[in-house]
């Protein structure tokens, strides 16, 4: 009998090895965490502008989602190695129940994502032009957003550069034909001209769609 146990091939106990593949799932999980939460905080530092000029809501708060189902993955993970290190089954139900907390959580800005990303066109031919134009001069957000988007992108107004005539800026200036933004080479008062080799024709529109295209 002794022989026959000691001929028993040795391995790994089946405890030791489920503890190796949960910490290296962990490892994975952590890391896909950071770079959520990565994106999410990348998007509002450098192309929150883009986001602040959708009319509807649904941008921000999938934004906002990102952030907070990355650093909830981040916790998480944490939570799985501490609950491995001590062997505790509570904690591990709790990370378990965290796990499918955030399964849902990346659904839904999966589906919002391919949702959304449909009816961008739509929703910046229906809405742009009111966040983008009457808005201006009257909200500060909004004007730093118009005026950071025509500088870097050379386009000016939603659809082109007619689209300042008319507005509640133009009203309040009405010496000047379009914000100094809309210059190619913007100095104070540059918006007094609106020749061709002054301003930009093309509007925003386009290519503002484009970087939410790409965002999304």
């Amino acid at each position: 009998m002794e022989k026959m146990k000691s001929d028993k091939p040795a391995g790994c106990c089946p405890a030791s090895c489920l503890k190796y593949v949960l910490c290296l799932y962990n490892f994975v999980f952590l890391l896909s965490g950071c770079v959520v939460c990565g994106l999410g905080l990348w998007t509002i530092l450098e192309k929150w502008v883009f986001v602040q000029l959708m009319a509807s809501v649904t941008y921000e708060a999938t934004t906002w989602l990102l952030v907070c189902t990355g650093c909830l993955s981040v916790l998480t993970a944490l939570l799985g190695y501490t609950a491995i290190a001590y062997e505790s089954r509570c904690l591990l139900a709790w990370y378990t129940i965290l796990l499918v907390i955030i399964f849902m959580f990346e659904s839904v800005i999966g589906l919002l994502s391919y949702v959304y990303q449909e009816q961008i066109d739509t929703d910046l031919q229906d809405s742009l032009r009111d966040t983008f134009i009457n808005t201006y001069s009257l909200d500060m957000e909004n004007t730093q957003a118009v005026d950071n988007i025509q500088t870097k992108y050379s386009c000016c107004g939603s659809s082109g550069f007619s689209d300042w005539t008319g507005s509640p800026w133009h009203l309040q200036h009405p010496g000047m034909a379009v914000p100094d933004s809309c210059c190619k080479t913007v100095s104070p008062g540059c918006g007094v001209r609106d020749h061709p080799s002054n301003i930009a024709y093309t509007g925003c529109i386009h290519r503002y769609g484009i970087n939410i295209i790409k965002y999304v």
